[in-house]
């Protein structure tokens, strides 16, 4: 080739590796910040736009915040949102087939299989659901969204109690043993197995600290005629007291 071919093809060369070089810095920028807890952890993060975000159990989500828009992506687990306005930057929260949307406002957001359960503390929120039939819904102060409820419907709830996570208490106000059971299993790598049928349908009302499982068990005891079990697991065994 000639030498002004041969320029030719290096000044290309240059443009090509110019363009991969700004195409991996681009992907860089763009790639979402991702955070996760461990089971029986929680942590606290502050934003860049200076919203804060608590992370409960066992929890994964991936942040990206852009010029016109910031979304979380809620991977599995729990988060506790406090969103500084930016009428500009709309806040999302996406957990699967569900998108919450927020300016400036404080709210719950727990994944649930392919949806979420959103719980508002304070401001307005709007929710979305894909494989909801009638799946748009708005939000006021102490109410609660289940989107993957056989029919979703905006419900009251005393959103202190449901958010009582996040000062690392667990309050349960006339929830089913089995239920409330499964609620203190997710702060323990150790689970608690009911094995006393007669008693999983019976409210239980009580606060317990989070990853307290010993201080619950004990609680159920006094309550019912149960027995606890340790497994070499470190788990632990409600079964029927014997009589």
């Amino acid at each position: 080739p000639t030498r002004e071919s041969s320029s030719g093809y290096a000044q290309g060369g240059v443009a090509v590796a110019l363009a991969v070089v700004l195409g991996a810095g681009l992907w860089i920028v763009n790639r979402p910040l991702e955070y996760a807890t461990d089971v029986g952890e929680q942590r606290t993060l502050r934003l860049e736009d200076g919203s804060k975000v608590i992370l409960d159990t066992d929890t994964r989500l991936q942040v990206r915040l852009g010029a016109d828009t910031r979304l979380v992506t809620l991977v599995r687990g729990q988060a506790f949102f406090e969103v500084q306005g930016d009428p500009e930057r709309p806040f999302s929260v996406s957990a699967g087939m569900t998108r919450v949307t927020a300016i400036g406002t404080r709210f719950d957001v727990r994944r649930v299989g392919d949806g979420a359960r959103v719980v508002l503390v304070e401001g307005r929120v709007s929710v979305r659901d894909a494989d909801a039939p009638q799946g748009d819904w708005a939000l006021h102060p102490g109410q609660q969204l289940v989107t993957t409820a056989r029919r979703p419907v905006v419900t009251p709830v005393d959103a202190a109690r449901a958010t009582s996570w996040t000062a690392g208490r667990l309050m349960f106000d006339g929830v089913p043993v089995r239920d409330a059971v499964a609620e203190v299993n997710r702060y323990s790598e150790h689970k608690l197995t009911l094995r006393a049928p007669a008693i999983a349908d019976i409210p239980v009302s009580g606060a317990f600290d989070t990853g307290d499982v010993d201080g619950f068990v004990a609680a159920l005891e006094d309550l019912y005629p149960v027995t606890v079990e340790r497994q070499p697991d470190g788990g632990m065994v409600l079964s029927p007291r014997a009589s």
